[in-house]
C-alpha cells in the first residue's frame, strides 16, 4: 500500500524560486469588452509593474472641505499607465464595506521601480517578523 507523502517546504520553495527569474516584467493587458447591451465601465488598472524610471516628485495637494462625516481623504499619487507616469488627483471617498485604502507604493528594485497602484482592499496582510 502506498502512503501519501508530503513535499518538503524547501523543495517547494526551490521550485518557486527557480521560476521567478524567468517571469520577467509584465505589460498591462487590455480590459475585456463589456457584455453586449452594457455600457463600458472604466476598470481600475491594478497591474503591479517594474518600470525603468522612478515616478516624478509627489505633488502638493490642497484638501477641499469634507463632503460628509464618513468620507476619507485618498491622497493623490503617480500612476504608471504602462507607457508613462500620470497624476491621479486626491479625492474624498466613502469607505467601501469591509475594505481599507492601500496607498500606491514605489520600491526601487534591480532594473527600475516596482510600482503597485493605490486601491481598495478587503485583504488582511499578515507580516512575518
Amino acid at each position: 500500500m502506498r502512503t501519501a507523502g508530503f513535499v518538503p517546504l524547501s523543495a517547494a520553495l526551490l521550485v518557486l524560486a527557480t521560476g521567478v527569474p524567468f517571469a520577467g516584467t509584465v505589460a498591462a493587458q487590455p480590459h475585456p469588452p463589456p457584455p453586449p447591451g452594457m455600457n463600458s465601465m472604466p476598470m481600475p488598472d491594478l497591474h503591479v509593474r517594474v518600470v525603468t524610471e522612478a515616478p516624478p516628485v509627489r505633488r502638493v495637494e490642497v484638501r477641499t472641505e469634507r463632503p460628509g462625516p464618513h468620507h476619507v481623504w485618498l491622497g493623490g499619487s503617480w500612476h504608471h499607465t504602462g507607457e508613462a507616469w500620470a497624476w491621479n488627483e486626491g479625492r474624498w471617498s466613502e469607505p467601501r464595506a469591509h475594505a481599507h485604502w492601500v496607498n500606491a507604493s514605489y520600491r526601487k528594485v534591480n532594473g527600475g521601480t516596482r510600482y503597485t497602484p493605490a486601491h481598495w482592499s478587503n485583504e488582511k496582510v499578515i507580516y512575518n517578523r
